[in-house]
Parts: structure tokens; C-alpha cells; sequence
């Protein structure tokens, strides 16, 4: 991941109950999970502005597949 990529966030788990409401982030914010890498805020981590807002993403997340880049800067 590098400054200007577009990245997308995996969808939350369907829970195993129906009335289950996710409070997360992106679901709070009815997010696309679309967003453009901004800035590096450590060694391992990303600022990432989505249509919800601003957030902070890591390599970790990355490796785990829980966040991909869907098209890379030039």
C-alpha cells in the first residue's frame, strides 16, 4: 500500500442472529468501504479517507485480507 491507492474494506460478518445491529465504523457511517490512502501515520500504519470519514489501517490488515488495494497509484 502507498499514498494515493484506493483500497476497499472487507463487508462485517453476517451475525448469527437476525435483530443483530453492526455498530462499526463503516456500517454506522452506511459506508461504501471504498476509500483513498492519504498519508502514512507509522511504519506499519495508513490514513485512509473513506465516505465516512477519516481512518487509520495497517499492514496487518492488509496480510489478514480484511482490507485489498483495488487500484494502485502511479
Amino acid at each position: 500500500m502507498k499514498v494515493g491507492d484506493l483500497v476497499k474494506m472487507n463487508s462485517c460478518p453476517e451475525p448469527p442472529w437476525a435483530d443483530y445491529v453492526c455498530e462499526c465504523f463503516f456500517c454506522n457511517g452506511n459506508s461504501s468501504r471504498v476509500g483513498i490512502i492519504t498519508g502514512k501515520v507509522s511504519r506499519n500504519s495508513w490514513r485512509v479517507m473513506f465516505d465516512c470519514g477519516d481512518w487509520r489501517v495497517d499492514n496487518f490488515e492488509e496480510a489478514r485480507g480484511e482490507i485489498k488495494v483495488i487500484s494502485e497509484s502511479r
